[in-house]
Formats: C-alpha cells, sequence, structure tokens
C-alpha cells in the first residue's frame, strides 16, 4: 500500500482562543488514536500532535 493511501482529505477548521480544529478524511471508518509527543525536533519542550490511523480493518 502506499504511504498516505488512507487519507482522503484534510480541512482546517480554524482557531479561537488557543484551539485549532481541522478534520481528517479517510477513505473509511477506520481504527485510529491521537496523543502529543513532548521534546526534541526544535526543542524547548516541543509538543507535537500524532494522529495514527490503521490501514487495514
Amino acid at each position: 500500500m502506499a504511504p498516505y493511501e488512507t487519507f482522503r482529505q484534510v480541512a482546517w477548521a480554524g482557531s479561537f482562543e488557543g484551539q485549532s480544529s481541522l478534520g481528517i478524511g479517510t477513505r473509511a471508518r477506520l481504527p485510529f488514536r491521537v496523543f502529543t509527543l513532548v521534546g526534541d525536533p526544535g526543542s524547548d519542550q516541543a509538543v507535537r500532535l500524532v494522529v495514527d490511523v490503521g490501514h487495514l480493518w
């Protein structure tokens, strides 16, 4: 399976009072998990959002 074949679209929903929203469309109802990682890249305790989506069901 080619990389990113599961994703169909991403839509920016906007930001308000320090919260940003976006939508991620997938090719089917797939299992997913969302979590944050703290540290490294760019450092100063950078926080990264990870969206982990299953590719097979």
